[in-house]
């Protein structure tokens, strides 16, 4: 009975250290494909908002003259700076003609980015950790011979969790869970809402909504990926030899 009621809670730490590191594998492969920012910036209306507010910028000029091509290699700059410890953030420039080099950050939009890139150095460390505990779960699930749990056991044992994001989404609507999670993450005294006016880096990502549509990507990539390792362990092991349970 006690190892019975052990059952759901291995399930649980097995789905949840799986979902981890598909979505480590899912944000290094985005990353390497630049988020698909120049497909959002055609499709969900940056190139709209940048000709809208770019004139209307209080601190920086002529964002709008610059092309699709730029704006996608600053945007590649900015992701380099975050998860390079924020190496680089202040040698991010932009060109609106070819004989002008202007700083794209001010000071508060750096000040928030290093605060980005301080939490991903921090994720990125926690990496390794994360895997190696993954394997070593994984080596017991086969060497005890614990069967890994079905699609339907890993729906049950992760029902809160599913049913509190959603409700919290449905309640309060994405945008505000999304600027809670800011609230509790980065320092009281440290600037992260910006409006598009006062910002060409929320302005050229269309904040929030392009956090949106990249987090979607991520979470649908990491759940391929995760059904595709969880597939592949669980016919592995019907092959593997057998030993006592417990």
């Amino acid at each position: 009975m006690y190892n019975t009621a052990l059952h759901p809670l291995r399930n649980l730490l097995y789905s949840s250290l799986s979902l981890i590191l598909c979505l480590y594998i899912s944000w290094h492969a985005l990353l390497s494909v630049n988020f698909f920012y120049g497909f959002w910036h055609d499709n969900i209306g940056i190139a709209e908002t940048i000709a809208e507010t770019g004139p209307q910028n209080r601190y920086r000029q002529h964002f709008e003259d610059t092309d699709r091509s730029q704006r996608i290699e600053l945007f590649k700059d900015i992701c380099h700076a975050i998860t390079h410890q924020g190496e680089g953030l202040r040698d991010i420039y932009y060109s609106p003609t070819p004989d002008t080099k202007i700083p794209l950050l001010h000071k508060a939009e750096i000040i928030h980015l290093q605060d980005v890139a301080n939490l991903i150095t921090l994720t990125q460390n926690l990496e390794p950790y994360m895997l190696i505990a993954w394997l070593v779960l994984t080596a017991l699930y086969f060497f005890r011979s614990w069967p890994l749990p079905s699609y339907l056991q890993l729906l049950a044992v992760n029902s809160v969790l599913i049913v509190s994001l959603t409700a919290a989404i449905l309640l309060f609507g994405w945008v505000e869970v999304f600027y809670a999670a800011h609230r509790w993450i980065f320092p009281d005294d440290h600037q992260w809402f910006f409006f598009y006016q006062d910002s060409l880096m929320s302005m050229m990502m269309q904040a929030p909504d392009l956090f949106l549509y990249i987090g979607i990507t991520m979470l649908i990539v990491a759940i391929i990926i995760f059904a595709s390792l969880h597939s592949s362990l669980r016919r592995i092991q019907t092959k593997w030899p057998t030993t006592s349970q417990c």
